[in-house]
């Protein structure tokens, strides 16, 4: 064989080969590179966990429609412990002091009360802590990096997939993964905005800091109670709501006959069902909002009797308004099922 052909049959043997072993050693690896959706998730959960583990120091604004607040947040993470003091910086003076599951609130008036235990208090971490991407009613995606007060900050898209939820995009401090801002869409039209004007991280914070700026008299809380049945109501009357958008389940696992009070959520978004026995047009029926949370009313008459239907939550005023058209009474069923028993 000719030098020169075999020369070149070597090289083109030994470069066919590094490419075949290349793509070989990627197949190998193909298991350990992440997804754009596994890193997207990987950073919500550390978002999660920054706001729990995290000491810092900051001022952040939070808008909902026409409404803004500007609050100071100090939130500390110790022996295990979480604690934050937020003080409202906008008007009348307030503020809410939380150690652990407990929780303090300080009036404007001086008063304190203290709150029932929660098992999920920090706010970042009840939201986004039943968030599902793969059931496909979102789709999560990490849209590259920005900087968000003078902070290198990763972008997430959590895009809504139909009519009946909303959009949010996402900043997080990328050394923290602590959430930087936050936006709430409909389309393209924010309904919330959560931002930090300022930001710093210490290393130690004081407990000195966690006590409230004002003195009051301490009073304990006392629950809301649910809306009560009226003694007027049969015994047996249960209530169902019969639609509910794709994707949305109950949270109590299914209501009790008699229950008038139903909680639904998609692992981000929630909605809650109200059913009260009320004199007729004891209120406008229509949609109220405020930023991206809406109250629909709807009444129902059945049997000589008025029952208002409320729908409360952060979901579209039109899925409202077909949630509560869809409540229905029925006497001696399952309120979820719709079986006689």
């Amino acid at each position: 064989m000719d030098h020169k052909v075999l020369a070149e049959h070597s090289w083109f043997a030994s470069k066919h080969g590094f490419l075949w072993l290349l793509a070989f050693c990627i197949l190998l690896s193909g298991n350990a590179v992440a997804s754009p959706q596994e890193d997207a998730m990987a950073w919500l959960q550390r978002m999660q966990e920054a706001a729990v583990q995290t000491n810092y120091r900051g001022t952040f604004i939070f808008s909902r429609g026409k409404m803004s607040s500007t609050v100071e947040v100090v939130h500390r993470y110790e022996n295990g412990i979480e604690e934050e003091r937020l003080t409202q910086l906008d008007g009348e003076m307030g503020e809410v002091i939380r150690k652990g599951r407990e929780v303090m609130c300080v009036l404007p008036d001086n008063r304190v009360v203290k709150v029932e235990k929660d098992p999920i208090s920090n706010r970042v971490v009840e939201a986004f802590s039943g968030f599902m991407p793969e059931h496909g009613f979102y789709r999560l995606s990490h849209d590259g990096f920005e900087r968000v007060i003078g902070r290198p900050a990763v972008k997430l898209s959590i895009e809504a997939q139909d009519s009946h939820r909303y959009s949010y995009r996402l900043w997080l401090d990328k050394p923290s993964g602590l959430l930087l801002r936050s936006v709430l869409l409909s389309e393209d039209r924010e309904l919330e905005h959560f931002r930090y004007s300022v930001i710093e991280f210490p290393e130690t914070i004081s407990d000195q800091e966690f006590r409230p700026m004002t003195e009051g008299q301490f009073i304990q809380h006392q629950v809301i109670p649910s809306a009560q049945k009226d003694k007027a109501w049969p015994g047996n009357m249960s209530w169902r709501v019969t639609w509910v958008p794709p994707g949305y389940e109950s949270m109590a696992g299914g209501q009790a006959p008699g229950k008038n009070v139903m909680l639904y959520s998609d692992g981000l978004a929630t909605f809650s069902v109200f059913v009260e026995q009320v004199e007729p047009d004891a209120m406008p029926v229509g949609a109220s909002m405020v930023g991206a949370t809406v109250a629909y009313y709807h009444e129902v008459l059945d049997q000589d009797n008025n029952y208002g239907v409320t729908v409360m939550g952060e979901i579209p005023a039109m899925t409202a308004m077909m949630i509560a058209e869809s409540v229905k009474p029925e006497m001696g069923s399952n309120p979820v099922t719709g079986k006689q028993p």
